[in-house]
């Protein structure tokens, strides 16, 4: 940066600056009315003018302008300068998935068939099947359903284990009366026994 005066007065002024690859250049000098000329000039390292500022003002006016000045320029780069990049936002933790069953997406064997409509028929909850099976509950009650033994839509009622009847009242046959047990004998001491018939007396 170099200062050089143009005419013998404290207020003149050639003040030349380089900033990176741009040439400022900036020129004040007095008028006859008392006022004082100024003149930005940027160019760049081929010499093309980037930008000029100039204009007159009063000496006692400098304060003032200065901020006038400061707070435009600076509002202007704000204005004109792109926003800095932002970070693009943390997508969400995707929720903790539950392990699924051990059987699931298995085929059912025959075996498992059997031993679920049995286990459904001792009346069993849903959720235990489920776990008993290593399956979801949906698939627990969706084999029931393919095997006839829920009525799809039908609310989850196992049927009730009945007790074991007697065959012989399905076919209308009735039992034998047992035999009344009779009384033992009484020992022998010489009586009748009143519990035996009888016999008339013959004649001698």
């Amino acid at each position: 940066m170099t200062d050089t005066a143009l005419r013998d007065s404290p207020i003149t002024l050639d003040r030349r600056l380089l900033l990176g690859a741009t040439d400022y250049e900036v020129t004040v000098f007095p008028t006859d009315d008392q006022r004082l000329e100024l003149c930005i000039v940027s160019s760049d390292g081929d010499g093309r003018v980037l930008s000029e500022l100039s204009g007159s003002l009063t000496p006692a006016d400098l304060p003032t302008l200065t901020e006038v000045l400061t707070s435009t320029l600076s509002g202007l780069r704000a204005m004109t300068t792109p926003p800095p990049a932002t970070p693009p936002p943390t997508p969400p933790e995707p929720p903790a998935q539950r392990s699924r069953p051990a059987n699931h997406g298995a085929r059912w064997t025959t075996a498992d068939d059997d031993r679920l409509r049995a286990r459904y028929r001792e009346g069993p909850t849903q959720s235990a099947l489920a776990r008993e099976f290593g399956r979801t509950p949906g698939g627990i009650r969706s084999r029931l359903e393919h095997l006839g033994e829920l009525p799809p839509g039908a609310p989850w009622r196992p049927p009730r284990p009945t007790a074991p009847t007697d065959p012989l009242a399905t076919t209308g046959i009735s039992k034998p009366t047992p035999p009344q047990a009779q009384p033992p004998p009484a020992p022998h001491s010489g009586e009748p026994d009143p519990r035996l018939p009888t016999r008339p007396p013959t004649a001698g």
